[in-house]
């Protein structure tokens, strides 16, 4: 039988095209349902050979989102084809929530295996994650080393500069000669991984400069680093703040910021790619906060637990549903006290609502303000001040659109002369209580981003009605 060359070459393209087309993962929703439907099928049919290119060719990061989407009772056919590298770099791409599932359905040899191939601060993220009795007995089982350095970092809380930081770097005396860092950069290129500077330090561990690479290898082999180190270094010390290391990071354009001890002792480094990931996880949990997240557990509303997400999510309507029952006896008290301007009631809804509407944005610039660095104690009369004349630009505008409005209505011009200062004046007020109102949950140590929201539409409906009331007496006794 004679086997046409052009025909083979045809059919292998195909099959080429065909495993390409699987390795392909689309993040959009669609895209990785689809993903992880062909990737089922595979499984149904007991494709071996396609299965190990998905596991070999897929990228961490998408095989994290497959496995995102994927049964857990299809894991075990895809993670028993992992490497204990490959295992490694899908623990540092899953979603928090998710590594305590992977763990799971690891032996004990592979988790401990995977941990160690990882940088300290992904290892120690990792076991931060996993049930205490699980994480316990893996780092027990852990080389000394690496024991040391995640107990280390497990000290600090996740959301500081000591739980962001790795403790692989290259540090070198300041007597040595660049030709002894390039051998120490040698030496320790498979722990370190990325080497974007080398910490130069004195006798008892002080940071006392950093010696950039591009001098380094430019200068001469005998020269002393101390001649070519830079000694003004931007640090941070382990307890700040991750909000406040992301802040450095994007000031200054760093790749890397070094982490000493309040005596200038060098304990580890930051790299950028956590710093990316601070700043995601701020966001998601500013917007979860706002949608009545905890702040400890900002993905808990993307769970099952219905009773917990409810219960996170009640405390602040409750609140909200008795600020209300003001405004409502304020509308009652329309009826009472001008019985006989039944047109004053419609507009209630609409000051109400306007004041609520300026005081949010008002409080989300303020809130996200915080978040970015831009807004502090230390310019709140600026800010106000600001606010203040752009509220009475706004206030002005809706005023006199509001007041031709209610004329052109009901014709009655002592009603559109209440109207337009009611809204002129609650519009101002608004904006000003959405500007204090975050500045004191701030100053109280309650995270704006959960209570600023809730609390400022409350109080700007309370107060926009108030003063429209207050407005209408004044002007019909008059």
């Amino acid at each position: 039988m004679v086997t046409d060359p052009l025909i083979d070459q045809t059919q292998l393209d195909e099959e080429t095209n065909a495993s390409a087309d699987v390795l392909m993962v689309d993040f959009a929703p669609d895209g990785l349902r689809d993903a992880a439907s062909r990737v089922e099928d595979l499984i149904e049919a007991g494709d071996e050979t396609a299965l190990d290119e998905v596991v070999s060719g897929t990228h961490p990061a998408d095989l994290a989102a497959l496995l995102g989407v994927l049964s857990h009772d299809l894991w075990p056919r895809l993670l028993g084809r992992l490497s204990i590298a490959r295992i490694s770099d899908l623990f540092e791409e899953l979603p928090d929530h998710l590594r305590d599932d992977l763990a799971e359905h690891l032996l004990p040899d592979q988790l401990t295996g995977a941990l160690e191939e990882m940088a300290s601060d992904d290892a120690a993220d990792v076991l931060a994650d996993l049930p205490g009795p699980l994480a316990r007995g893996v780092i027990r089982s852990l080389p000394r080393r690496d024991r040391r350095e995640v107990e280390a970092l497990l000290v600090y809380p996740e959301d500081t500069a000591g739980g962001l930081m790795q403790m692989e770097l290259v540090s070198i005396s300041e007597d040595a000669s660049v030709d002894e860092v390039v051998e120490a950069i040698r030496s320790e290129r498979d722990d370190v991984g990325e080497v974007f500077f080398v910490y130069v330090v004195d006798a008892d561990d002080r940071l006392v400069g950093v010696l950039n690479l591009g001098a380094l290898l430019l200068a001469r082999g005998d020269r002393p680093i101390r001649d070519l180190m830079k000694t003004r270094i931007h640090t941070v010390n382990p307890e700040e703040d991750q909000e406040s290391v992301a802040r450095i990071f994007k000031r200054y354009d760093l790749v890397a910021l070094p982490v000493v001890d309040a005596d200038g002792r060098l304990l580890g480094r930051i790299l950028h790619d956590d710093v990316v990931d601070v700043l995601q996880e701020e966001a998601d949990e500013d917007i979860m906060h706002m949608a009545g997240a905890t702040a400890g557990e900002p993905e808990l509303v993307y769970t099952d637990q219905l009773l917990r997400i409810a219960g996170v999510r009640l405390p602040w309507l409750l609140a909200t549903l008795a600020g209300l029952a003001v405004p409502a006896v304020l509308t009652h008290g329309f009826q009472i006290s001008f019985p006989h301007m039944d047109e004053l009631v419609p507009f209630v809804l609409v000051i109400g609502a306007m004041g609520g509407n300026v005081g949010s944005q008002s409080a989300t610039i303020v809130v996200r303000g915080f978040a970015t660095g831009r807004v502090d104690f230390h310019n709140l009369g600026h800010f106000l001040f600001k606010e203040l004349v752009v509220s009475s630009l706004m206030g002005l505008a809706c005023a006199v659109l509001s007041g031709i409005v209610s004329q052109l209505w009901h014709g009655d011009l002592r009603l559109s002369a209440i109207v337009a200062i009611s809204m002129f004046v609650a519009i101002i007020a608004s904006a000003i209580l959405g500007v204090l109102v975050p500045y004191f949950f701030r100053l109280v140590k309650i995270d704006p981003a959960i209570a600023a929201g809730p609390a400022v539409t409350t109080i700007d409906d309370i107060v926009a009605i108030g003063i429209y009331y207050v407005v209408a007496l004044l002007l019909i006794t008059a």
